[in-house]
């Protein structure tokens, strides 16, 4: 059997089990194929299934609508009303059309109150209370949280599964934290 039909063959089975794009390049990869093989394998048959890898950007015409809105992004609930305008007319997660308003105040030399660090507070504590009542959580679940619950994005979901995996590993070890309050 060729190295294409063998990808060929991961490929189908990895899109019939939902598998993302890494994990079917890394099973044609552990199959016998070149890592650069597997991509380029990967890249040609999800064009040929009609499946794209490739992001679709808005920014350039989310910065146009935002431009177009005539709000005061300064202000916060036209910020947070123009934030939610735009996941739903982009279809983009929350995170994403946070970044677009922060690229259009940017670019304009508007001055948006400084957020601190990760979600604003209350979705943070969102996140925090599910993980502390679903301690044993997989990433599937966490990720349905997230997508579901909280409209983030994958960027965010996977950064965020990092610090869980971290946390884990560091209790695994015995490593314990005080309280910062």
């Amino acid at each position: 059997m060729s190295n294409k039909e063998t990808a060929q063959e991961v490929f189908d089975s990895g899109v019939e089990n939902g598998d993302s794009r890494d994990t079917i390049v890394v099973s044609m990869v552990q199959a016998g194929c070149s890592l650069n093989g597997a991509q380029n394998f990967y890249k040609e048959m999800a064009n040929e299934a009609g499946i794209s890898s490739a992001r679709i950007g808005h920014k350039a015409e989310a910065l146009e609508y935002i431009e177009d809105s005539n709000l005061d992004i300064a202000d916060d609930e036209d910020r947070a009303d123009l934030k939610k305008e735009l996941q739903a007319k982009f279809n983009v997660a929350a995170s994403t059309s946070n970044d677009y308003v922060k690229a259009y105040a940017k670019a304009n030399d508007i001055e948006l109150p400084s957020a601190g660090f990760g979600a604003n507070p209350e979705d943070q504590a969102k996140i925090f209370n599910w993980i502390v009542k679903n301690p044993d959580c997989d990433k599937t679940e966490f990720k349905a949280f997230m997508e579901e619950v909280m409209g983030r994005s994958s960027g965010s979901i996977d950064e965020t599964w990092r610090g869980i995996k971290l946390a884990r590993q560091l209790a695994a070890e015995g490593v314990e934290f005080e309280d910062a309050d």
